[in-house]
């Protein structure tokens, strides 16, 4: 019976972890380039149980089968799919087309991130809205003046002096060695590094929205509520059962 309270429980602590998740994506379905999470669990290990001193059996325990402890939060995914494009008609507003990420250099080092929602600062400088420096191919940062300037699809830019650079594009052979770092930005994990993407495809006066589905977000927050609840209810049973166990009983 105790085994029915760590089930219950796992499933209450599991589900409250995805309910936290859900609200996050939530919180962010208007953020720019955001890209959803979403929870995976998974059961504990099977315990094999056994009838102990069963008095038809002697001098042996007999398998009754396996049964696990209940369940935990196994891993936080993050789904990388395109949001839709949004057209704004500012020249620094970008967005990238298909796989890649735009490079930002932070105090902690070399950031990436879907969100071009981009300013220029006084001296020219093509900026985040945090006042990070968007990064070109070289690695430096990216001057595109004080004028009117223009980034054609492979991401090279242009201003009235001529090419102002070209806009490191990046991309990693699998999407899932990144990792969150808030903000809307994203680090490899354990190190992996980053490649210059051979056909980028960049759009000026645009932005990607947040990949979100708020219906089914919606409708998992709903679904997550009740599991919940089912848990607590299973917990409560079980908690009325052996308080009858211990105090009538017993009593016999």
């Amino acid at each position: 019976m105790l085994r029915s309270f760590y089930i219950a429980t796992t499933g209450m602590l599991s589900q409250r972890s995805k309910m936290d998740v859900i609200i996050n994506n939530i919180t962010n379905v208007d953020t720019t380039g955001y890209k959803k999470d979403q929870v995976m669990t998974r059961s504990f290990d099977d315990l094999l149980l056994e009838r102990l001193n069963d008095p038809s059996i002697l001098n042996r325990n007999t398998a009754v089968g396996g049964q696990n402890t209940g369940i935990y939060v196994d891993e936080l995914v993050t789904d990388f799919t395109q949001g839709p494009m949004e057209e704004t008609g500012r020249q620094t507003d970008l967005a990238i087309t298909g796989d890649g990420f735009f490079c930002v250099q932070t105090p902690e080092g070399v950031r990436y991130t879907r969100d071009g929602n981009f300013q220029v600062d006084a001296n020219g400088n093509l900026l985040t809205q945090d006042g990070y420096y968007v990064l070109g191919e070289n690695g430096g940062m990216l001057n595109v003046g004080n004028g009117d300037f223009s980034v054609k699809s492979d991401g090279s830019i242009f201003n009235n002096g001529g090419q102002a650079g070209r806009l490191y594009i990046a991309r990693f052979a699998n999407n899932d060695v990144l990792r969150k770092a808030g903000g809307n930005l994203y680090y490899p994990y354990n190190g992996e590094q980053s490649a210059i993407a051979q056909n980028p495809a960049v759009a000026q006066g645009m932005l990607e929205g947040s990949n979100l589905d708020l219906g089914r977000e919606m409708a998992d927050m709903l679904l997550t509520n009740r599991t919940y609840e089912s848990n607590q209810r299973i917990l409560r049973m079980v908690d009325e059962s052996l308080s009858k166990t211990v105090n009538d009983i017993a009593k016999f």
